[in-house]
């Protein structure tokens, strides 16, 4: 089965927030930051007799918040200025896979260069209702961006439901 990958603005940025916020889970350190500054805080609000105390507390109750504020905003930014840079919109052919029931059967082409993969070493699949994520490692996705159940069916099968996610 020979899938035409063309990628548009939304799917990347949609790939791009599971990646690294529900996937990656990159979002827990600076809420966690800001929990822990939070709670700092209220510990220097109850230490109001000491000098100084209540001071510190409404620095650290500004900056809890505030660093997860400044991580958000720049990721959400950093994508935007991404996306507008690999010029998607409107959609491009960016890779065409091939898929086979073969072992080494993850065929990529860019048009110029060329790589084959074993099902056996596929890192995971996602599929999300628009688009299913094929990671070859932990580090690298495809995507197929079009809704395509046959695609889903063929790499269940090679993966196996250990491998495979539904979100």
């Amino acid at each position: 089965m020979t899938i035409e990958c063309k990628l548009d603005a939304k799917t990347f940025k949609t790939f791009t927030r599971f990646d690294i916020l529900k996937r990656k889970k990159y979002w827990k350190s600076p809420v966690i930051f800001a929990v822990l500054m939070d709670i700092s805080a209220l510990i220097c609000f109850f230490m109001n007799s000491v000098r100084g105390a209540v001071l510190l507390g409404c620095v650290l109750a500004c900056i809890g918040p505030g660093m997860p504020i400044l991580y958000f905003t720049t990721f959400f930014s950093s994508l935007n200025k991404t996306t507008k840079l690999q010029k998607l919109d409107p959609p491009r052919l960016v890779y065409t896979l091939e898929l086979t029931e073969k072992s080494d059967g993850i065929g990529i082409s860019n048009g110029k260069e060329k790589a084959n993969y074993k099902w056996k070493d596929a890192y995971h699949a996602y599929k999300d209702k628009n688009c299913i994520y094929l990671y070859i490692t932990a580090l690298n996705a495809f995507l197929l961006p079009e809704k395509n159940d046959e695609a889903w069916l063929l790499i269940t099968k090679q993966m196996g439901k250990e491998r495979t996610t539904v979100l």
